[in-house]
């Protein structure tokens, strides 16, 4: 069982907590915090979602991201999901975009880590691959019709894409 706080409109917690998967009440938001991971060597980090997930099945993703859990700050979900579906640790993060759709609240961040490339590890259920790509490489990717990569639009704003 997933528990996660509940938030306003603006991001404040209500102080009330629920399971996931329950209804969320109108005007409430559960809270979804995600990472771009970059190397040092200017390149990012796609992972392929698993061909079993109910959304984007077999697509590369820009991002490790999941809910915050109740208790956790935005940040501390971040790293935790980086470190879930990647392996990564992280050091600073960096704020990219923020955005609301109906029910939930998103913060992304930038990490930049400097370790081998090698070292990323897979999630069982969650991921099948990775790819680190160039900007260039990345751009490339996102023209392909139809894009074999998943890139929320703040973060291409923030790659500048």
């Amino acid at each position: 069982m997933e528990l996660f706080d509940v938030y306003d409109r603006d991001g404040n917690p209500t102080g009330q907590t629920m399971v996931r998967g329950e209804p969320m009440p109108e005007g409430c938001y559960r809270m979804v915090a995600g990472v771009l991971c970059m190397h040092t060597d200017g390149t990012v980090l796609l992972m392929k979602r698993h061909p079993d997930k109910s959304t984007h099945p077999n697509l590369y993703e820009a991002s490790a991201s999941g809910s915050v859990l109740a208790g956790e700050t935005p940040e501390q979900a971040a790293r935790r999901e980086l470190l879930e579906e990647t392996g990564i640790r992280c050091g600073a993060l960096t704020p990219v975009y923020a955005e609301r759709d109906a029910t939930r609240l998103f913060r992304y961040y930038a990490a930049v880590v400097d370790q081998p490339k090698e070292a990323v590890t897979l999630q069982p259920g969650e991921t099948v691959a990775y790819l680190w790509a160039d900007r260039a490489q990345l751009a490339q990717l996102l023209a392909a019709d139809p894009s074999p990569v998943i890139l929320h639009e703040g973060v291409c704003r923030y790659l500048g894409l």
